[in-house]
Formats: structure tokens, sequence, C-alpha cells
């Protein structure tokens, strides 16, 4: 009976522990649309210590900063190569008080220095591959998810960029990336991964990298001395895995994006990963509503050895495809933030940031 007795209490403990974090919604945050100051396309957004909310503006080719009320309070930048000026500012990372962003026009990266709004320029690097997720390891070095190749022509996905020195230390090659042991494999499946989109997102902590594509729920945890990978993850009930079709190819290739989205939209895909402060990684995808138009949030937590804890539905999305969701964490204050946009019946657009925090 004694044995039993142990045994329940281990259960429960072990049950308890599975289900005790939670995602608590905290507010909803409109932001301020003007004729001058319109968002035109958010391509990223960041949340500093100072509550200052960062939108990068794709579009208009600028940085707009909103108060966490959703007032604009600055716009810093504009279309331009000159000192302060960008093209195509997207991606975006942050790490007190730097922040640092993807110009795609420019094929470059920004860092900047910030406090409240006041921003300093600190330093500029071209990248012709541009990396599509990136993280800062200390104030010079940076987590980079993107091609790069070594000397002999081998290819990686996955490296360091110490970019005071100029200096690149290539971690996960290519194939290994997306999940394939050979290059050969890859390289064979690489037209359905190109219709599917080739983003990788990461994030990291302390000697553990996670990197995951977009197309699988498949995070390749790699240790960042031995270079020893290991992958885990796992697909639920409410995730629908991408796959092409002709219809898809065709309507990618005769540039019908308005069928493309509806296709699209019948699948998921892997929007984000981050590792929270206790160490438990966090992966988000998108995916088709089943009764409604539109899309879901789904949020998965894993515990550091990749044991699956929870799946939570974090929002019902009204973007209109998977890209007018955007994702940050800020890890300290465990605040995880959704932007959405929303269309009205007038076809006004409005940009929403939901802030949830994640209980553990």
């Amino acid at each position: 009976m004694k044995r039993i007795f142990i045994s329940l209490i281990l259960l429960l403990c072990f049950v308890f522990s599975l289900t005790a974090i939670e995602i608590k919604p905290l507010r909803k945050i409109t932001l301020s649309q003007t004729d001058e100051t319109f968002i035109q396309k958010a391509g990223s957004f960041i949340v500093t210590e100072q509550e200052v909310l960062l939108v990068f503006d794709t579009k208009a080719g600028n940085i707009k900063c909103f108060d966490l009320n959703g007032k604009l309070v600055k716009i810093f930048g504009g279309k331009g190569l000159g000192p302060n000026e960008f093209v195509k500012p997207y991606s975006s990372s942050y790490k007190s008080p730097y922040f640092v962003f993807a110009d795609f026009g420019r094929r470059s990266f920004f860092i900047y220095k910030t406090t409240g709004t006041d921003f300093e320029f600190v330093h500029r690097f071209l990248c012709l591959g541009m990396a599509q997720d990136f993280h800062f390891i200390d104030d010079k070095k940076l987590l980079m998810a993107g091609h790069k190749k070594d000397k002999n022509g081998k290819e990686y996905n996955l490296y360091e960029y110490d970019f005071e020195k100029d200096e690149h230390d290539l971690i996960l090659p290519l194939e290994a990336a997306y999940g394939f042991k050979s290059l050969k494999r890859f390289k064979n499946a690489y037209k359905e991964i190109a219709y599917i989109g080739i983003t990788l997102k990461c994030d990291f902590m302390a000697n553990s990298i996670y990197l995951v594509w977009k197309g699988d729920i498949s995070i390749v945890k790699i240790n960042r001395k031995t270079r020893t990978t290991t992958s885990f993850g796992k697909k639920t009930a409410n995730y629908v895995k991408p796959y092409l079709t002709p219809e898809i190819k065709r309507a990618h290739d005769q540039r019908k994006h308005m069928l493309l989205y509806k296709l699209v939209n019948r699948m998921s895909y892997v929007r984000d990963i981050f590792v929270l402060k206790s160490g438990k990684i966090g992966l988000v995808y998108s995916g088709p509503l089943k009764k409604n138009k539109g899309l879901n949030v789904m949020l998965q937590i894993y515990k550091p050895n990749g044991q699956f804890i929870k799946e939570f539905e974090v929002l019902n999305a009204k973007g209109d495809y998977h890209t007018d969701l955007t994702y940050y964490l800020s890890r300290d204050k465990s605040l995880f933030y959704i932007m959405d946009r929303e269309t009205s019946e007038e076809f006004d657009q409005f940009y929403n940031v939901h802030e949830y925090r994640i209980n553990e």
C-alpha cells in the first residue's frame, strides 16, 4: 500500500508539472493610425524595457514608435539610402539597450542603441544572404539563422557572427537545419521546401541553441560547445503539416496571390521559437480555424530536454495570411506579444498588439 501511495503522489506531481504553465491575456493595444502615420506593412516589432513599442514598417522604410496605450510618439528614419534612412526594414531583435534589424532593401543589418525614443547609431554590416532570424549573444555578437558558406564552399544555415571583428563561427550545415542527414537528400527535397518557404527561426540560452523550419514541427537542439544535435517536436491534432500541391504550385508560379493565400491558409506554419527564462522552449505556429475564416495561433511549451508539456490556442487571429501575424517575447518579464492586422468592412486596416503573461 505504501508503494502504491508513493506512486500515486509521484504521478500527481508529474501531471501537475505538465499543466502548471498557463497563458494569461492581459490587454489588447490598438495602434493609432492616421493618414500621416499609417502603418503600411509591419515587418516585425519589439517592446523595449522603457515600454516603447517599435514597429519596423517595411513599405514606409521607417520605424514607428508607440507607447503601450497605442499612441504614436515618434517616427524614426525614412525611405532612402543615406544615414538613418532605410528601404525595407523587416525582421528585428532586441537586447537592452541595443536593437538590430535587417533591411532587405539595402542588404544590410543596422544596430542602434536606444533609451526611450532616442536612437544612437552603433553599427551597420552587409549580409548578402540575409539571415532570417537573429538574436544578440552579447553586445558584439549575434546568433544568426541564414545562409553562409565556408572557404571550401560548404553551406551552413546557422552561425554566430562577431560584427566587431567580422568573424563567423559556422555551426550547422544547410541540410541539418532542415532535418536531413545528407546534402543529397536535402537537394532532392529542395523544390518542395522552396515552395513552402525556407524560413528558419532560432533562439538560445547558455549552451543550448534551438532551430526550427517553418514547414515542420521538428526542433533541432544544438550544443554550442560540442555541436552535437538532437531533435524533438509534437504534431498535435491542431497542426496541419504543409505540403506542396499542384494548385499551390500553379498559383505561386502565376502569382495569383489571393488564391495562394486561400490554399496555404488550409495548413499550419511554424512562426517563431523562443526560450523562456526558466529554460523551457516555446514554439509558435499559425493554422486554419476549423469553423470560421482566418487563422489561429497555437503556442507549444516544451521542457529543456524536449519533453512536450502543453499546447495553447492563444488568439483567434484576424490576419488574412500567416505573415500578417508577428510575435515578440520579453524574456525577463515573461510577456508574450502578438501583433495582428484587422480589416474593417470599409477595408480600413488596424494593427493590434495582444499582450499575454506566461505563468510558470
